[in-house]
């Protein structure tokens, strides 16, 4: 026999016990070389440990259960029929007992069992946009962790150069060659460049919170503060080119997460317009009872039958209602399948210009900004150039360095919003 309660709570304990499609592919090239093991430090984390970790223990996903077990609970509850009902009446010389039962009309105990069951199917189309939705999240906020650790390395690098160059500078000034200007200014830029690293380490501390906070574990917590966090932005994912990922958003958009829970909503508007008008047929009340006469001591058999007479629905009201709320259920099913459609194709847009500028970034624009600062370096020690020149010939370098971070960080948003719409995966295995 068909039981919407099973089904419900077994499709609940496939998606939670099942790892999600979404981040495995971006998680494949950027930890692939550091697969979770007993050979791996216990003071690293990797993507696949966090989403673990976020499906195991996110309040927000730990929570349905309950939800899962209230909607069993409001079925039984509306698969319950009328009870029968004993009525006794006593008159002077007469007592009578009629037993009587409601006959539900309208075939009101299988709209209500069916509204249940549409509210249990909108509940998991729910959870699995919910789900996706987290571990998005916890992927974006792994993304930005590895950002910052990058950006920490950079600054590290920049501030030995810094260093370098200041015992240079000095030098120099010491032989009379520059002024004591050139060695101030070096001074000022390695000591903002200090202050900037003292600012990233507290901004990875922040950073790290916010990813533990996805699972909400004290001993997660601590140990998330003491970890370092495996991965390397510069390995983008391979993505499918530009036809085939076309292909990908065309193919059913009916299978969509976002759409199939808007369905949900629409089936459940539809099932509040059939309880209602279910709720607004009257009952039938039919009685058996013994009535007996002390007087002459006789018994007779009694037979009850009543019904409200309702002359207007008395549901009409809800029925209206529920009636306005399933036109407005099937308008937005109509717009979301044009919403999806939009946002997926801008999506694949900004993906592929984010990828064009990294590549501008990583093939062209940094190895002259490095051809540059070679040349000025070497002609700031022949007294050619200015310490500023050199200084600004450093920030080309780094600020381009940063820009290729920041637009590695924008690709993998932009793939993780791609797949969280999908619901699936876009990435090949590397």
């Amino acid at each position: 026999m068909y039981n919407p309660r099973m089904r419900a709570r077994k499709g609940l304990l496939v998606v939670l016990c099942s790892l999600p499609f979404i981040s495995f592919g971006t998680y494949s090239s950027e930890t692939s070389s550091s697969k979770t093991s007993s050979s791996e430090p216990n003071s690293s984390l990797t993507l696949k440990q966090a989403l673990q970790l976020t499906l195991q223990q996110n309040p927000q996903l730990t929570a349905y259960p309950f939800y899962i077990r209230q909607l069993e609970a409001q079925y039984s509850q509306a698969d319950i029929s009328p009870a029968l009902m004993a009525e006794v009446e006593l008159a002077k010389n007469t007592a009578t007992l009629t037993l009587s039962q409601s006959i539900e009309l309208g075939d009101k105990r299988q709209a209500r069992t069916s509204f249940t069951s549409a509210k249990q199917a909108q509940l998991q189309a729910e959870f699995e946009i919910t789900k996706l939705d987290v571990l998005a999240e916890t992927s974006r906020r792994y993304y930005q962790l590895l950002a910052l650790q990058k950006q920490k390395v950079l600054l590290s690098t920049r501030i030995g150069q810094e260093q370098r160059a200041l015992k240079i500078i000095r030098k120099r000034a010491k032989a009379g060659a520059v002024a004591q200007a050139d060695v101030a200014t070096m001074e000022l830029g390695l000591a903002r460049s200090n202050n900037t690293f003292e600012q990233l380490n507290f901004e990875v501390a922040l950073q790290k919170n916010a990813l533990s906070a996805m699972w909400l574990s004290q001993d997660s917590l601590n140990q998330t503060r003491d970890n370092s966090i495996l991965g390397s932005l510069s390995k983008l994912p391979l993505l499918p080119n530009k036809e085939a990922l076309t292909q990908i958003i065309k193919q059913g958009i009916e299978q969509l997460p976002d759409y199939r829970y808007q369905i949900a909503l629409a089936r459940l508007a539809d099932q509040q317009v059939a309880l209602n008008q279910a709720n607004g047929r009257a009952n039938l009340n039919l009685g058996l009872g013994l009535r007996h006469n002390d007087s002459s001591g006789e018994q007779s058999l009694v037979v009850t039958a009543s019904m409200p007479l309702n002359f207007t629905n008395p549901n009409r009201g809800r029925i209206a209602s529920a009636q306005a709320g399933q036109a407005l259920s099937q308008q937005q099913l109509a717009d979301k399948r044009l919403q999806l459609s939009i946002e997926l194709n801008r999506i694949s847009a900004t993906l592929e210009k984010e990828l064009q500028q990294a590549k501008e970034i990583n093939n062209l624009l940094l190895p002259l900004a490095s051809e540059l600062l070679s040349s000025t370096q070497k002609a700031y020690r022949q007294g050619q150039y200015t310490v500023l020149q050199w200084v600004d010939a450093q920030n080309q370098v780094f600020n381009l360095e940063q820009d290729l971070i920041n637009s590695q960080v924008r690709i993998f948003t932009q793939i993780l919003e791609l797949e969280r719409i999908l619901g699936q995966s876009i990435v090949s295995a590397q």
